[in-house]
This record gives C-alpha cells, structure tokens and sequence, in this order.
C-alpha cells in the first residue's frame, strides 16, 4: 500500500507531504483546488508521461517520492518479478521508496530503494502496486491479457488447474518441437552433409596418420639433409684418432707413450702407474674409432628417401591447416566426423519418434485446451451475470458487459483443432476480452474505448468489487468515479468503495458528500496565496472538520446547521455500514 507521498514543484505545488491509511483515502476541495495534481504526482511516480508544463514556476525540477509498505500476507508475484529483474534489494521494514526527478528537456533520474532505474522500471513496479482509474490510462485491468487473468481467478481452483495444465502441455510441446528442429534436415541437406563429412573422413583416414609420426620423421629429414656434413666430421674424427694419411694419429701417440714409460717404469715404479692409465686410454681411443667407423659406414646419402620423407610431412602439414594442430587433434576430429555421420544415419528414426511424440502431445494440448475454454465461458457467463448487478447498482443498469472469445488461425505453427490450425500460448487458445456498450443502441467495444472517464471509472470499480478476493495489486486510485451520478447511485457507489477498501487500499478525489463520509483518512485540498504565490495546501481531517466539509459538499457555499447535521448523519451512518460490512 501507499504509505506516504511527498511532491514537490508540480504545478501549484510548492511541497507537501501526505500520509494515506490503509482502508479508504478521500480527497476533497473546491474545483479547482488542485485536487487533480495529487494524481498527477501518482501517475509520475508509477513512470508516467512528465509535462514540462507541469513544472512550477521559478523550480528546476519536479520531484516526487512515494513510500509503500509491503503486506506480508498478500501474495504479488508481478511485483516480484518486476524487482528481481530491475535488481531492485527489499530491505527487513519491507518498504519500496520509488523516487523521481523530471527536469525540462527529459533530462532527470528515477531511484527505486536508492537504486538508480529508468522510467520503464518505475512503470512496471508501479503497475504491480497501483492501479489508476479514471481519465488517466495506468490501468492494468486494460490489457486483455490481464482480463484473462482475472477470469482466470474468478473461476476459482479448478480452472486453475486446467490453465496450469495447458501450460505444461504447451512447454512440452515447444520442447519437442525445439528437439524437432534440430534434427529434421531437407534430403538434400542431409545428402549435402553427409558427403562434406564423408570426404573429411576419408581425406583423414587416407592419411594413415600415427601417434608421434611427425616428430620422427622430422628427426629423420635432419639427418637426410645433414649426412655430408655428418659423413666429413666421423672421418676426420676417426683419422685424428686412429689413422689415416697424416702420421701422429692419437692412438699411436698413446702407445707409443705407454712403451717409453713401461719400460722407464721398471727403473722408476711411480711411472708405472701412469703408464697403465695411457694403455687405458689407447684402448678408449681405440674403442671410440671403430665406433665412428661403423657410425660413417651406415650414413645414408639417399636424396630419394629425403623427397619420400618431405613429402610425407607436407601431407600432414596440409591436414593439420584443416583439421588440428597436431596429428592427436587430427584423428580426434576424425572421431567426431564418424559420431556425427552416424547421428545423421539415425535421424530417420529419431525423427519418426519425435514426430510421433509430437502427434501425441498435439492431441493432449488440443483436449485440454479446449476443456480450458468450456471451463472458462462458463466462469464468463457467471462473471458476466455479477458484474451487471453491480454495475445496475452504480445508475449503469442499461450497460451491457461481455466477455468475448476469440481465436486466431496459424497455419504455420498452429495446433491442430477440428481440422483447424489455430494459434495457441501457453494460456491456450482463446483470446480473452472485456467487452463493453455503457449505453442502448451502442456496439460493444473494449474497455479502453470506453469515452466517459466516470463510466469507466464505475465499470472498474464494479469489476475491482467482483474480483476483490483475486486481485493482487493493493492500492486503486479513483478520479471522476462521481461523474454524473447523485442519490441512491452516490451511495451505492460510496458503499462499493468501503466494501473494496476492505481488501485493497483506495484512494478516491470525489465531489459527493455520500463518497466522502465513508472515507477512513479524509484529505482536504484548497489554495491559497501567500505574497503574491499561489499554492496547494492539504489537510488531514479530523472529525469535526469532516462534518464541516460534507455539510459544505451538501450546501454548497453557504453551511448551516442543517447541513451541518445532515453531514454528522452521514458520518453516523457510514460508520455503522462500515461495521456491516467488516
């Protein structure tokens, strides 16, 4: 509910702060009073349309605040969704303090809970806590989708249920026909495919590729390409070792060394010693020459197993541009062709079940959507009946109020129906519309279309009464509900509004005293002018204020006595209607 509004620069507004209650709100005052302004500042603050006109003179910016406090046992999944996809945080006091600044030229800011949000997010949190009726157009119960909502409610927990049950039927026939479309290709896209996936494979197969194979062989074409060069230094190796043309070779060297010192040995022992570690080395030397002789031997100079091994790596190389960049990634792709065809090789079947199980979900949709339907034009009829009696008791007793079904054919995605294809949600098949001719000879047209603001107004309110016990939206606002109407029709209207302040907080601006006297808060709004600056004040009532106001409503100009009683009269009985009614 609404808890507090602070409005500051709008218009003749210069600032003021009003605190509503739970139950009804009544706003009074002469025409003119700017009594009106009060539901422009709500309309702002629920992301209305900010006329630079409205601004008052000499301000820079319009601003309004409204702080509604959250019931905890009322249930609003609309505004839930609203917060949770604007990230808007609910504190532990369960208060939503929606603000807004509108400067000329569109420039100016919203905060929801501190939270800087664009005017959309303004209306479509505000949509889920107020509605607006009258010559302002916030009103949900506008959209047919929200009026087959609240049909919806109105049929109570079994045609719930049987709307819950479409739903689910409709979710799973998207899902199969989700899974239908990602398997159903045209032949020749499947022929096109196949062969693409075909030819990678083979190309891949044809290859032979193996684990480790490119790193060998380009071991191997090292070795190719460096023979001569490997050739040349084994033999120079060897020759400086062993032997060769020149004289001097290291082996001989050695022996020849380990025979001076033997024999130097057998006059001096300590050569001895050194005369072993030379004969060790000769046979070191001697060892690692007929190594390298046999390394030079197996050489190859072989320039055609060098072209054999260049171009086997150019062959892999040409895959690995195509298929990965190393051979494991090769035949790893290559797997997933070979998956890949042999899915495609089983669609045929895949495709059959599906297209039956898609028959078969059609079938139980098409039943229990239409069973949907019967359900609900029997809710109509009855919502029909009861929205006219009380419609009969607001002076709208001529208006004709309907619920019209309509179907829409789909020829593309339709769901099969008595050889039909019609269009289908998961709400079901119908297209539900409130429907409405306020007076003889007029056709019936939708609620929106409705040109009085006052019929509008009444028709809103009778709907409000009848769905009172399924509507989530807490607060409703009424302006020029009072259009036309006095008497008998005044205080029907007056006790409609008490009895849906019961469940809802309402909020009404009213001229009729009878409105006026059931009011739980009663605001006063007038003008007055202060050094040459006119401004709106209000007043919050108090008992003896109220009787001099409704005796005001009732006399006009001139309050007397009379009216004065007759006003505490109506407080009297207002008061013991309200304890009927609770």
């Amino acid at each position: 509910m609404l808890r507090e509004l602070t409005v500051a620069n709008l218009a003749l507004i210069d600032r003021l702060q009003l605190e509503f209650d739970q139950g009804l709100n009544i706003l009074t005052g002469e025409t003119g009073a700017g009594k009106s302004i009060i539901i422009d500042a709500v309309n702002l603050i629920l992301g209305g349309r900010f006329s630079t006109e409205s601004l008052r003179v000499g301000a820079e910016a319009v601003e309004v605040q409204a702080v509604f406090e959250l019931e905890e046992n009322r249930a609003n999944p609309d505004l839930a969704r609203a917060l949770e996809e604007w990230g808007i945080p609910l504190g532990e006091d369960g208060l939503l303090v929606m603000e807004r600044e509108a400067r000329p030229g569109g420039r100016g800011r919203c905060r929801v809970n501190g939270r800087t949000v664009p005017v959309l997010a303004l209306s479509q949190i505000g949509s889920a806590l107020m509605d607006i009726h009258g010559q302002h157009l916030h009103q949900s119960l506008l959209s047919p989708a929200r009026q087959r909502e609240l049909l919806d409610d109105f049929g109570g927990q079994a045609l719930k249920e049987k709307a819950a049950k479409v739903a689910a039927l409709y979710e799973r026939r998207e899902a199969v026909r989700e899974a239908l479309s990602q398997v159903t290709l045209s032949e020749e896209e499947k022929a096109r495919k196949m062969e693409f996936l075909t030819f990678q494979l083979q190309e891949i197969e044809a290859a032979r590729l193996q684990p480790g194979e490119e790193e060998e062989l380009a071991r191997e074409k090292e070795l190719l390409n460096s023979a001569e060069e490997l050739f040349s230094a084994a033999s120079a190796a060897y020759n400086l070792l062993y032997g060769g043309d020149e004289p001097g070779a290291a082996f001989d060297r050695l022996a020849e060394s380990q025979q001076l010192l033997a024999k130097a040995g057998e006059i001096d022992p300590r050569l001895q010693p050194l005369a072993e570690m030379l004969g060790e080395a000769a046979a070191q030397v001697e060892e690692a020459s007929r190594e390298l002789r046999l390394y030079r031997e197996k050489i190859e100079f072989d320039p055609e197993r060098l072209a054999l091994v260049e171009e086997r790596l150019n062959e892999i190389y040409k895959l690995k541009r195509k298929y990965g960049k190393d051979i494991a990634e090769i035949l790893g792709y290559a797997e997933k062709i070979r998956e890949e065809l042999a899915m495609i090789e089983g669609e045929e079947e895949r495709l059959a079940a599906l297209t039956r199980e898609l028959a078969g979900v059609e079938e139980e949709l098409a039943a229990a959507a239409q069973d949907l339907s019967a359900f609900r034009k029997e809710a109509a009829a009855e919502l029909e009946k009861t929205v006219l009696t009380h419609l009969a008791e607001v002076n709208m007793a001529k208006t004709v109020f309907k619920v019209d079904f309509s179907r829409e054919d789909d020829e593309e995605n339709g769901l099969p129906v008595a050889g039909e294809k019609l269009a289908v949600t998961r709400h079901g098949l119908d297209r539900v519309e409130f429907l409405v001719a306020p007076n003889p000879g007029e056709g019936l047209r939708p609620l929106a279309k409705i040109a009085s603001g006052g019929e509008l107004s009444r028709l809103m309110l009778a709907l409000k009464v009848v769905l009172a016990e399924k509507d989530n939206i807490p607060s409703v606002v009424f302006d020029e509900i009072d259009a036309g109407i006095g008497g008998r029709t005044a205080q029907a209207v007056a006790e409609k509004l008490l009895f849906l302040s019961r469940t809802h907080q309402v909020i009404c601006v009213t001229h009729l005293p009878q409105i006026a006297s059931m009011a739980r808060r009663h605001f006063y709004i007038e003008k007055q002018t202060t050094a040459g600056r006119t401004r709106v004040e209000v007043r919050t009532l108090d008992q003896e204020a109220r009787i001099d106001e409704l005796a005001r409503m009732l006399g006009g100009a001139e309050v007397t006595a009379t009216t004065r009683e007759h006003a505490r009269e109506m407080l009297t009985l207002a008061a013991s209607i309200g304890r009927g009614k609770s």
